[in-house]
């Protein structure tokens, strides 16, 4: 039958088991083949009781005979691979206290005909009854096992098996009772009403005078609002309804038994059982299992859960449980949970609360080694690893900002991140603000993993201001009013950042500072120089820029300085710039680049003064050669003026300073007189300065 629900819908086989013949009585054996609605639930009194006892009042003699006696119960819990596995068969149940009758039988809660066709050969030839009493086929229309014309094809087959077994059975076949509507089946009322219409046109066909087919209509009188407790199974007064319509055949047709008469007006109350005394609830793995004490003629329970470390109000489950326990799964690892049931009588009855009966949930371990890495690479980002959670089916990332000396309080910890399944990495973008705290726990179904007493703490890189000042100045913008920008390129290398060389005049003493870049060591890219080489190992960019030449001063200078400013000269490309002497007068700023195979570059540059260049130009040869993630340089120039080389890399720590650079080396100026006097030749140290400040090249 459409029973209590949350038991399946598969179809439960019948299995014979080995029993003795009934000893034959003085009166006719009468065997009731059906199914929910003949054998009944525990507390009911069925309609195989209510003609018993209208027999025994009219002195009928009958023996009821059967395989089984009692009525299905509900078990103490579901078997193992429900639902998948069905319920075994309950055929042990008891009747309404204080009823005693003969009550074996051959019902089934779940039977279909289709089922009943196959063995109810076999159980005529143990029993030898002389009627049967057939109400089956709700279950083949209500499932979708058949169609009505599928349905009654298996009658004819139920009705040819059992005269094998007995030639001149009489069989009594009741039609199909009709239920409340339900939702998932639509057009039942019209499956059912089409069966009944065929099994009547067709009833005459199936009998014959030595086993004669009659039937019994229980679905007219049936009133599925007024004789059900849930929609289908009888009532007490169903269970009347059923009795009289079997009764008026037997008794009419068979003259078996006097007529039922009227339906009585004073019935026993419907049954109406109360809660469970007792519940408990017992951790089982990552679940809960939750028995309470048996209800007598308790149809299913409605079942209550909550969450009582989060407030969680009670919610019921989805469906009802059909037996007196229940494994709760899908529940929040480490958390408190609470229970309680309601039992229920079908859809008429629902009683008071059980009591409630908590556990914790099972915890997940402490998540272990927690990594976090950023890259240079990959500003603003920073990645999480971690060591998998045995049973964690998700993790959560917090995050908190906060970069003093103390760990981050661990109330500021905000969620970042879920979703991730069994992913034991995870990338944050966008991380702004200087460094950032973590915190990962592992997950199941939302109940966490211990959190650590603090979290761990990272710093991303940015896109290095000091790297965008170096673009800006010698590649991506216009030059200032009066100087000078020229661009070349090389392949590109692996990104070390961009390298700024300058040769430019330090102020060390009164002439130096009329004529000169008015500045000292400075790794500013804009600072003046009197030419300076960016290189962007990246995309292989090389830009030059050449300050205008402006001399500062009045009377004192010597001839033929003059106060004022005048416009840098162009800059050309060329083979070999060192090639272009001090006595070459051409108005021109010489450069030559060449990237080796080793990835090493060279630049040569011949600088000239926009005022004159009776001083001598500025010759200078700069090799960079990769060493680890920076260069190590040499130079062979004029010693006169300056030289600074910084590098600035494309990211920096966040929040570390305003610009990051290093100094790779510095060289010092002598006199202007030395511009004429020959190079100087000179090497970085090992190392460069971190703090962007001088670092002095050997020479």
């Amino acid at each position: 039958m459409l029973r209590r629900l949350l038991v399946t819908l598969g179809a439960a086989a019948v299995v014979l088991t080995t029993v003795a013949p009934v000893a034959a009585a003085a009166g006719p054996k009468v065997m009731v083949v059906g199914d929910s609605i003949s054998q009944g639930h525990e507390g009911d009194y069925t309609w195989r009781y209510r003609l018993a006892e209208h027999f025994g009042r009219t002195g009928a003699g009958v023996d009821f005979v059967g395989p089984w006696s009692g009525t299905d119960v509900l078990p103490a819990a579901y078997p193992a691979g429900w639902p998948e596995v069905s319920n075994p068969p309950s055929r042990t149940g008891a009747y309404r206290p204080g009823i005693g009758f003969d009550n074996q039988h051959l019902a089934q809660w779940g039977w279909q005909m289709h089922q009943a066709k196959d063995v109810i050969e076999a159980h005529v030839r143990i029993h030898s009854p002389d009627y049967l009493l057939v109400e089956l086929g709700f279950n083949d229309l209500g499932w979708g096992v058949n169609g009505p014309a599928g349905v009654l094809n298996d009658l004819k087959w139920f009705i040819a098996n059992a005269r094998t077994a007995k030639p001149a059975i009489r069989v009594v076949v009741a039609n199909v009772v009709h239920r409340t509507p339900l939702g998932v089946s639509p057009t039942l009322p019209q499956i059912i009403s089409s069966y009944n219409s065929l099994l009547a046109g067709e009833i005459a066909n199936i009998s014959t005078a030595a086993s004669p087919v009659v039937l019994a209509d229980i679905d007219t009188p049936y009133d599925e609002n007024r004789d059900t407790y849930d929609g289908l199974h009888p009532n007490v007064r169903g269970e009347h309804v059923i009795a009289k319509a079997f009764s008026d055949v037997l008794s009419t047709r068979f003259s078996l038994g006097g007529g039922y008469g009227a339906i009585p007006t004073s019935l026993p109350a419907n049954l109406t059982p109360g809660p469970p005394a007792t519940i408990s609830a017992t951790p089982v793995g990552d679940k809960v299992k939750v028995s309470w004490s048996h209800v007598f003629g308790a149809g299913a329970y409605q079942f209550f859960q909550r969450d009582a470390t989060t407030g969680q109000a009670f919610a019921p489950a989805m469906l009802p449980i059909g037996a007196d326990s229940w494994i709760s799964d899908l529940l929040p690892a480490g958390h408190r949970m609470e229970f309680y049931v309601r039992t229920m009588r079908g859809e008429s009855h629902i009683s008071a609360a059980s009591p409630v009966a908590g556990t914790t949930v099972a915890p997940l371990p402490e998540l272990r080694n927690l990594v976090l890495t950023t890259d240079p690479a990959r500003p603003y980002s920073v990645t999480l690893k971690w060591d998998p959670v045995p049973g964690a089916d998700d993790y959560h990332v917090y995050a908190a900002s906060g970069c003093g000396d103390l760990p981050a309080p661990l109330g500021d910890y905000k969620l970042q991140q879920w979703g991730l399944g069994t992913r034991t990495t995870w990338t944050q973008e966008y991380v702004f603000g200087g460094c950032a705290n973590y915190i990962v726990v592992g997950s199941r179904y939302g109940g966490e993993s211990k959190w650590p007493w603090a979290g761990a703490r990272a710093w991303p890189y940015e896109n290095n201001y000091g790297h965008l000042l170096a673009r800006n100045r010698y590649l991506d913008t216009a030059p200032d009013d009066g100087d000078r920008r020229s661009e070349t390129s090389v392949s590109p290398s692996t990104d070390r950042g961009i390298v700024v060389a300058r040769g430019f005049i330090r102020n060390k003493d009164w002439f130096t500072d009329l004529i000169g870049d008015h500045r000292g060591f400075d790794n500013n890219p804009y600072a003046s120089s009197k030419i300076g080489v960016a290189w962007d190992t990246k995309t292989g960019e090389i830009g030059v820029y050449v300050h205008q030449s402006c001399v500062i001063g009045g009377s004192n200078l010597p001839s033929p300085w003059v106060a004022g400013c005048r416009d840098a000269h162009p800059i050309q490309f060329v083979g070999n710039a060192l090639a272009y002497g001090d006595t070459d007068a051409t108005p021109v700023n010489y450069v030559s680049v060449l990237k080796l195979s080793d990835g090493s570059l060279v630049v040569s540059v011949s600088a000239v003064n926009s005022w004159s260049n009776f001083v001598g130009r500025i010759h200078g040869k700069l090799t960079l050669r990769p060493s680890g993630d920076t260069y190590a340089a040499t130079l062979t120039a004029d010693k006169f003026p300056a030289w600074e080389i910084y590098r600035y890399p494309r990211t920096a720590v966040l929040g570390s300073i305003i610009q990051e650079s290093y100094t790779i080396g510095t060289r010092d100026q002598t006199s202007i007189d030395d511009l004429k006097a020959g190079y100087s030749f000179c090497s970085s140290p090992a190392t460069e300065n971190k703090s962007g400040e001088v670092n002095p090249m050997t020479c």
